[in-house]
C-alpha cells in the first residue's frame, strides 16, 4: 500500500497521499471561510497522520495542544489568560517551524532536484507540522476583513508591485540569483506546497497573529500602524538570517509589503497571496532556489 509514486513532481505512498489530502482541503474550505469543516479535515488528517506514523504519540499531542490554544485564545476574554495562551502558541509556532517538535516525521518528497542548472538542489519535505499550524491560526485566531475598497487595493497592488520587483532586483543585484526563465516539471508539486503549506503558515502567523496582536498593544499611539508594519515586517526578516544578509534585506522588504497589505485590508488574503506571487515569478523566471 505504501509503495512510492510520483505525483506533480512529487514522490509520494500511499499513506502521505491520505494524511495530506484532507489537511489541504481544510485550507482551500478556510479560504472560503468554512471554519467547522476545515476543523473536522484536520482532526481526520491527524488520524491518518498518526496511523502511517507521519506524527507520533508527542505529534498528535502538540497538533492538539496547539488548535486548543488557538480555540482558548479566541474564547477567553481574559486579558491575563489570553496573554498565556498567546505565549504558549508563539512558542508551538516555533517549534513547529523550525521542526523541532518531538514525534513529527515530515516526509521528504523532493530529493535534490536541480531546478536551475547553476543552482543548488532543491530538496523539499511535506511539512505536517506548518500545514497544522496554518488551519489552527487560521480557523480559530486569524480575523478576516471584508474585500477592501478600489482605493486600498489600487494602493497594495502599486506597494506590493513595488515591494516584488524591488526584491527580485535585491536577488540578482547581490548575486543569489540570476535571469533563468524556465517551465520545470515539479511546477504543480511545488504550487500545492509553497501556496498551501509555506505560504498560508507563515502569513498566517506573521500577520493574522503577530501583526494583529502588536497593532492592538499600539493601536492608541501616533504612529501606531507604522510601528506595527515595521514590527511584522522586519521579524519576517530577521527568521531568515540563517540565508544571509541579502537574503535577510530582501525577506525583510517582503515582509514590510506583506504587512503593509495586511494593514491595510485586514485580510490575510491579501499577503498570502503577495508572498505567493513572489516565489513564483522567483521559481519561473529566476534562479532557484539560489546560485551554487
Amino acid at each position: 500500500m505504501n509503495s512510492p509514486f510520483e505525483l506533480f513532481g512529487l514522490t509520494l505512498n500511499a499513506g502521505i497521499a491520505v494524511s495530506f489530502l484532507p489537511a489541504l482541503l481544510a485550507i482551500c474550505t478556510l479560504t472560503i471561510l468554512m471554519h467547522r469543516t476545515s476543523l473536522v479535515l484536520a482532526l481526520l488528517s491527524l488520524i491518518f497522520a498518526y496511523y502511517f506514523n507521519i506524527v507520533g504519540i508527542f505529534g498528535v499531542v502538540g497538533v492538539s495542544c496547539l488548535f486548543l490554544m488557538c480555540f482558548g485564545f479566541n474564547y477567553f476574554k481574559q486579558v491575563a489568560v489570553r496573554w498565556m495562551l498567546g505565549f504558549g502558541i508563539f512558542i508551538f509556532v516555533i517549534l513547529f517551524f523550525i521542526h523541532a517538535f518531538p514525534g513529527v516525521n515530515n516526509p521528504l518528497v523532493i530529493d535534490s532536484y536541480s531546478v536551475s542548472e547553476n543552482a543548488v538542489p532543491f530538496s523539499k519535505h511535506l511539512n505536517f507540522d506548518k500545514l497544522m499550524v496554518a488551519i489552527a491560526l487560521m480557523a480559530l485566531v486569524v480575523p478576516r476583513g471584508k474585500s477592501p475598497k478600489n482605493a486600498k487595493a489600487k494602493q497594495v497592488f502599486t506597494v506590493s508591485t513595488l515591494v516584488i520587483l524591488l526584491g527580485l532586483a535585491g536577488g540578482v543585484l547581490s548575486g543569489l540569483v540570476e535571469w533563468d526563465p524556465k517551465l520545470s516539471p515539479i511546477l504543480i508539486g511545488w504550487v500545492i506546497t509553497n501556496l498551501f503549506i509555506t505560504c498560508y503558515a507563515e502569513e498566517a502567523f506573521f500577520r493574522g497573529f503577530l501583526q494583529s496582536q502588536m497593532q492592538k498593544l499600539v493601536q492608541h499611539h501616533q504612529f501606531g500602524q507604522s510601528i506595527t508594519v515595521a514590527f511584522s515586517g522586519l521579524l519576517f526578516g530577521i527568521v531568515h538570517l540563517p540565508g544571509g544578509i541579502a537574503y535577510t534585506a530582501i525577506a525583510s522588504l517582503l515582509g514590510l509589503g506583506c504587512a503593509y497589505g495586511y494593514q491595510k485590508t485586514n485580510n490575510v488574503l491579501v499577503p498570502i497571496y503577495i508572498h505567493f506571487v513572489f516565489n513564483l515569478i522567483h521559481f519561473c523566471f529566476f534562479t532557484y532556489p539560489f546560485l551554487a
